[in-house]
């Protein structure tokens, strides 16, 4: 079994000033991140406010991308989302169609969301939810 990194554990990261993103992350795991995840920390450099935190956030996420696997969405991740989108509206809950792309690819593996955000991952029926610590 593995862990797939939601957005929301690099996001901590960098703010709490790690320069390698893997330092955060549990040894003797598989893990990976989605490429929805990738462009949520991609945009998150335009936001930046100054260069020197862009040039920062540039290269974390080039840190991240040379150093952990990245899922890409496919067709098996697609039918998984659709299904997933659809419960949670049917019983009136609101997820994030990016996060149901990050839950759907962990349940298309087996595997186990990262997240500092359990609130909401926790809300999907046959997710596997982890912190950090």
């Amino acid at each position: 079994m593995g862990l797939v990194i939601d957005t929301s554990v690099f996001i901590r990261a960098e703010r709490d000033g790690h320069r390698d993103p893997v330092s955060l992350l549990p040894e003797g795991e598989e893990v990976g991140f989605c490429s929805i995840t990738l462009s949520e920390l991609l945009e998150g450099i335009h936001y930046a406010t100054r260069a020197e935190i862009a040039q920062s956030r540039r290269a974390f996420v080039t840190r991240a991308q040379e150093s952990i696997p990245l899922f890409s969405f496919d067709a098996v991740i697609a039918e998984i989302h659709a299904r997933l989108r659809y419960r949670q509206r049917s019983i009136g809950k609101m997820t994030g169609a990016h996060d149901l792309i990050i839950a759907a690819t962990a349940i298309s593996l087996g595997w186990d969301v990262l997240t500092f955000n359990a609130a909401e991952f926790g809300q999907i029926d046959g997710l596997g939810v982890k912190t950090p610590y």
